[in-house]
């Protein structure tokens, strides 16, 4: 799993970048600032925090879940992920009503090498 770029403690302020939180319609960005997909739904827990992502890469292509968490969005509202191009495309594709059950979310969390909650 590759990491999104360094930035300074101070980088909202110089680079555009803000924690501001991920919403459907927005451009989806690998941690190289490639264009994935654009975001199309938010999965929250039972919290009520966003956990997961369903991007959609466009025509041809179904849509995938990416976990949310290390991800910030820019000034201009796209929405940078810490996984490259290719993990999000090997990702299990998404369930048509984006419904995520136990067993897929382990799946998922196995392949992008993040903990369980």
């Amino acid at each position: 799993m590759s990491t999104y770029p360094e930035f300074p403690d101070d980088a909202t302020q110089h680079t555009g970048f803000t924690a501001s939180p991920i919403h459907a319609g927005r451009e989806a960005l690998d941690d190289n600032l490639e264009k994935i997909g654009t975001v199309t739904d938010v999965l929250y827990d039972q919290e009520g925090e966003a956990r997961w992502a369903v991007v959609n890469p466009g025509l041809l292509h179904r849509e995938r879940y990416v976990p949310v968490e290390g991800s910030f969005t820019t000034d201009d509202g796209q929405v940078v992920v810490p996984y490259s191009k290719d993990t999000v495309k090997s990702a299990r594709a998404a369930s048509r009503d984006h419904v995520l059950d136990p067993v897929v979310e382990r799946a998922l969390e196995e392949h992008y090498a993040i903990s369980h909650r």
